[in-house]
């Protein structure tokens, strides 16, 4: 089990590299980051609405804000909705010394979540991590796991997302081999 300390240090390093993501996209960057590169997080994640959650990643990052690691804004869209915007605070650099080891081991793979996944809206990393989720579960339960038995289920689960968006995420997922 990796502890709180490492943790910090990954969400903070995510911050300083990527400053006014939110906190959905943040789950799904820690989803990505323990599930895809297997960064060691020891996060418990489950489908839940938006995807993949887990509850420990949004209690960590109010600790990291609670500890002044880094800060959370609200912001309110033209649309009435609102989000959080997480940027770096007064601490976030101690935390990101204290961690340089576990960071600098794990560098290259959070640099490769932003560099994919930096430019995706929150409703989009909802899908790519859906997918990626199921896909896990049907491997792991040795189930058939074929483009279309995948794209069927996440269709069942989100039936908001149509299902050649679907199947179009699951084949671009495919190509970058993060379909294991």
């Amino acid at each position: 089990m990796v502890d709180l300390s490492k943790r910090m240090g990954v969400i903070s390093s995510i911050v300083k590299l990527r400053p006014g993501l939110g906190k959905t996209a943040m789950m799904k960057y820690m989803f990505l980051l323990q599930k895809v590169y297997k960064v060691p997080l020891g996060y418990d994640f489950g489908i839940y609405t938006y995807g993949p959650y887990a509850s420990e990643v949004m209690e960590d990052i109010d600790y990291a804000n609670h500890q002044d690691i880094i800060s959370i804004e609200r912001e309110i869209y033209p649309t009435g909705h609102s989000g959080y915007h997480l940027l770096p605070s007064s601490k976030i650099e101690m935390i990101l010394d204290k961690e340089k080891e576990f960071i600098s081991k794990y560098e290259n793979s959070v640099q490769k979540v932003i560099e994919l996944f930096g430019d995706k809206l929150a409703k989009e990393l909802e899908l790519t991590t859906t997918i990626i989720y199921l896909y896990g579960t049907y491997i792991a339960n040795g189930w058939e796991c074929t483009l279309e038995t995948i794209s069927a289920n996440v269709r069942e689960i989100k039936p908001h997302f149509n299902i050649d968006t679907i199947r179009n995420e699951y084949q671009h997922l495919f190509e970058l081999g993060l379909l294991d």
